[in-house]
């Protein structure tokens, strides 16, 4: 689509006027300008869907993964005012490494439904609880087998008590109830969602992982199965992901 190549260049523009003060954030805080402190999960990924694009898709999707959540902004263990994100890499070594392999796919979820809400997410979402609120990977993808879709994190819908966030999903998991499901469907104009949302995969969440963080990288460009990002917001992402990267670098964040 012609538009959205437009906005596409346009956000190259802006991530690249946006990368210097994401360098200077990324240096300061010697971690993520965005999403700077996460709890990192490994998960079993099971196929949903078996007919069709879709399930042709969930079986490239089937193995394992790992799942981080973390706030928006805010470093450390504080719940303030903010939207939560949440992290998958789909793998199918179930070794535990924060190094990436070429067929790795990297998703990027956040509890804000498109870019338009963006500044109201954050009064809209428990940040008290993980498991509480659905993520959204806010612009479209083109992905092999389905055309141009979006993807939406289904949440087990479990509460937490204010301040216990970190303990409320480790229970949920030892009690097996951290269950996230990944939902799709068709994006129309201005990667506006059509139709219904159809189940993918089911993510089952087993054990913390402990990562180095620093080294554990997540990025929407890594397209290992065949998901590729599109879209005003992702351009934007590119510039500034890079400054924020670079900057922990530099102070060895």
């Amino acid at each position: 689509m012609i538009v959205e190549r437009v906005a596409e260049v346009v956000g190259a523009l802006v991530g690249a006027a946006l990368a210097p003060l994401t360098v200077v954030v990324g240096a300061t805080r010697k971690a993520r300008a965005f999403h700077p402190h996460g709890l990192v999960y490994q998960a079993v990924v099971v196929a949903l869907a078996r007919d069709g694009a879709a399930g042709w898709v969930a079986n490239r999707l089937e193995g394992h993964a790992l799942v981080r959540f973390s706030s928006a902004w805010w470093k450390g263990d504080g719940e303030w005012i903010d939207a939560l994100g949440c992290a998958l890499r789909f793998r199918k070594s179930a070794t535990l490494s924060a190094s990436a392999d070429p067929l790795d796919q990297d998703l990027l979820f956040a509890t804000i439904r498109s870019a338009w809400t963006l500044p109201f997410a954050p009064f809209f979402t428990n940040q008290h609880s993980f498991l509480d609120g659905d993520y959204f990977a806010v612009s479209p993808f083109e992905c092999d087998g389905l055309g141009r879709v979006k993807w939406r994190l289904a949440a087990p819908r479990i509460g937490a008590e204010r301040g216990k966030r970190a303990e409320g999903l480790a229970g949920a998991v030892d009690d097996g109830r951290a269950v996230l499901r990944l939902d799709v469907k068709r994006a129309g104009l201005l990667g506006l969602g059509e139709g219904s949302w159809q189940p993918v995969v089911e993510i089952r969440l087993e054990a913390r992982a402990a990562l180095d963080q620093a080294a554990l990288r997540f990025s929407p460009f890594r397209t290992g199965r065949g998901i590729r990002p599109r879209g005003l917001v992702h351009a934007i992402r590119m510039g500034a992901y890079w400054g924020s990267q670079t900057g922990r670098a530099l102070r060895g964040g």
